[in-house]
């Protein structure tokens, strides 16, 4: 008897010691066994004494450039970035002719800048208004997916003290929206009066309604098939003309032929050198101009005598470095 009295003990004990635990028991073990590191002031002292010893030993910086060098660097950057879209032998005979001036780099600059603006038209002009570029710039908007009310890492527990929770999907974001406060929770003061009837407009009957749909009918017929609603957007200006001309927007130059587009080196017999840095320069330009189909030929003339009269005013200068203007 004795033998199964000590068996029985036995067995109570190891169910004691082998008894599961709740939630909230396991959470705090995992807590008891975290270590915390803590710091003294020593350290932080000596950790503070290495920082600025590392600071105070690290390398100069060297001498601080003059400003006359700070100026040349951004000159030199700011006709790097004006010449960067050009071609680089256009850039490079603009830089010879400017070269035969006294202040060169003005010069040059002053060149590359009306190239520049002469390349700015064409990709203005070659671009347009055209519908399909709106619609290439329009952005699509997105919408981003709603976050959860409540962090996947924070743990939540019941009421009753029985482990965390999990989220439910629907039911637990129906919970939290009972939950939140009412718009007006407390009773009105009374303070206005109520709005009656009178103070609130009549809306339109239904003969009302039908009298405008039957006027607007009258004054704007709506199209009654694909066809006339075409011709009323080529009315407007939204469509193509039919029969469609690809010259449409281009009546000034119906009657020039295309060799007053293609030989411009005409223009280049009066106000300018025939040989030299001015010279190669200005056939560079022309022939650009000749394969550009976007400028119209009165564009082309501006900006050819654009060159003409800037040379001009540099004519003395020119004739000292021995480049003649004929």
């Amino acid at each position: 008897v004795s033998d199964v009295i000590q068996n029985l003990s036995f067995c109570k004990s190891t169910e004691t010691h082998y008894a599961p635990k709740s939630g909230k028991e396991n959470l705090l073990d995992l807590l008891g066994a975290m270590k915390v590191e803590v710091t003294n002031k020593r350290k932080l002292k000596s950790l503070k004494t290495k920082s600025e010893s590392a600071t105070n030993y690290a390398p100069k910086p060297s001498a601080i450039e003059s400003t006359f060098s700070m100026f040349q660097k951004a000159t030199a950057a700011d006709t790097s970035s004006e010449s960067g879209t050009l071609e680089p032998d256009l850039v490079a005979a603009a830089s010879a002719a400017a070269a035969t001036l006294p202040n060169s780099r003005q010069a040059e600059s002053e060149l590359l800048q009306q190239l520049r603006r002469r390349k700015d038209l064409t990709e203005a002009q070659k671009k347009g208004n055209d519908l399909g570029d709106i619609i290439a710039d329009m952005k699509v908007g997105k919408k981003f997916s709603r976050q959860n009310s409540w962090p996947s890492n924070q743990i939540r527990f019941d009421e009753d003290g029985q482990g965390y929770t999990h989220d439910r999907g629907i039911a637990s974001e129906l919970a939290s929206v009972r939950k939140r406060k009412k718009l007006f929770p407390s009773k009105r003061l009374n303070i206005f009066s109520p709005v009656t009837d009178k103070d609130t407009a009549e809306s339109p009957t239904l003969w009302d309604i039908a009298f405008v749909n039957e006027l607007s009918f009258s004054t704007n017929q709506m199209p009654r098939n694909v066809l006339e609603e075409m011709i009323q957007w080529t009315k407007e200006g939204k469509l193509w003309e039919y029969p469609i001309n690809n010259e449409s927007g281009l009546e000034e130059e119906v009657g020039i032929s295309f060799t007053e587009h293609v030989f411009l080196e005409k223009h280049l017999e009066e106000g300018f050198p025939r040989q030299g840095p001015v010279r190669h320069f200005m056939e560079l330009v022309v022939a650009g101009l000749s394969r550009n189909p976007y400028l119209t030929v009165q564009q082309k003339k501006e900006h050819i005598s654009w060159f003409r009269d800037y040379f001009h005013q540099k004519a003395e200068v020119l004739n000292e470095a021995d480049v003649c203007l004929s």
